[in-house]
């Protein structure tokens, strides 16, 4: 009953005893961090954003690698995983957490938003579920997780104290009831840091011990950064933005990660793959692999019947 957690189904079937062994081993999600840092070009990205506002549509970075990461977890389902109670769990569900100032101000509160995506979301319905969080965290009545901590944060130290240990134990064993954990916003996929934003720089940052967030993405600023044009070797400046990424290496190897990395590079270098929604492109995806295996298969079969027939025509002494 242990490990029957209403936000996570246990993976029985790793296939891997290394991987097994690793949240005995590696007990805490920042001692099991790995850190990836990448540079992208966001002029497509940027055209991209241009003419959709010519159709008027606005759509941001934001909106864009907050889709990305939606395809890329639930077409690469192991990215999708925490650990919890040294067992690994696949998330029900696919959420983003990210961070929202009431305004752009010392005195600005800061909001945790909760996003829950499925594999029916477009672009466009990414874009308007993240603008429908952020009108809510800025609206006169707030959020109720926000009202609940508020709450918490009233009592007496070691009150607070005993509460945090008792909620320590219960996500430990899988036994947190689901009501809380929609009220403790350390609960998703993916936590997204837009420092870029407020104007900063990508950073690393660490994982949440508590909760179940597996991965960790930072978001840079816009800058100008210098590539070397490969055909004329001249050096062209373009506009950039770095990715610092934090990830549990306990719920995927480094082959499954650099693999899925490729996915979500693709939809910087065309962002209107996004377009599709993630059930779409999978299926896509299936009548391309079908499609490019039955090629094999005929061109396989091809060079078969050739092979027989330059026999028949030119047979070998041993056959003579």
């Amino acid at each position: 009953m242990f490990y029957r957690r209403s936000d996570g189904t246990l993976v029985r079937d790793t296939r891997d005893p290394i991987g097994d062994i690793m949240p005995y081993i590696m007990r805490g999600r920042n001692e099991s961090a790995v850190y990836y840092s990448k540079s992208y070009c966001v002029e497509t990205i940027q055209q991209y954003i241009r003419e959709q506002r010519k159709k008027g549509t606005r759509i941001t970075v934001f909106n864009i690698i907050s889709a990305a990461c939606l395809h890329t977890f639930l077409r690469r389902p192991h990215l999708n995983r925490f650990v919890a109670g040294r067992r690994l769990y696949q998330h029900n569900s696919f959420d983003i957490l990210y961070v929202v100032k009431t305004s752009m101000t010392d005195d600005g509160i800061e909001s945790i938003a909760r996003v829950r995506f499925d594999e029916d979301d477009t672009l466009a319905s990414v874009r308007d579920k993240m603008a429908e969080s952020v009108d809510e965290i800025k609206g006169t009545e707030g959020k109720e997780d926000d009202r609940f901590i508020g709450l918490v944060t009233k009592l007496p130290r070691f009150l607070k104290r005993f509460i945090i240990s008792l909620a320590r134990v219960l996500d430990f064993h899988g036994m947190m009831p689901k009501s809380l954990m929609e009220l403790i916003p350390l609960y998703s996929s993916i936590f997204i840091s837009h420092m870029g934003s407020i104007g900063g720089d990508a950073m690393f940052h660490h994982l949440y011990e508590f909760g179940t967030t597996s991965v960790f993405c930072a978001i840079g600023r816009i800058y100008l950064k210098p590539y070397r044009d490969i055909r004329t070797e001249e050096v062209v400046w373009k506009k950039t933005i770095d990715l610092n990424i934090t990830l549990d290496e306990r719920i995927c190897d480094g082959f499954y990660f650099i693999k899925s990395l490729e996915l979500f590079d693709s939809f910087f270098e065309n962002p209107a793959l996004l377009e599709l929604t993630p059930k779409e492109a999978m299926a896509e995806a299936e009548r391309a692999k079908a499609e490019r295996e039955q090629r094999a298969r005929d061109k396989q079969a091809g060079n078969m019947e050739d092979y027989w027939e330059e026999m028949m025509e030119h047979p070998s002494e041993g056959d003579q």
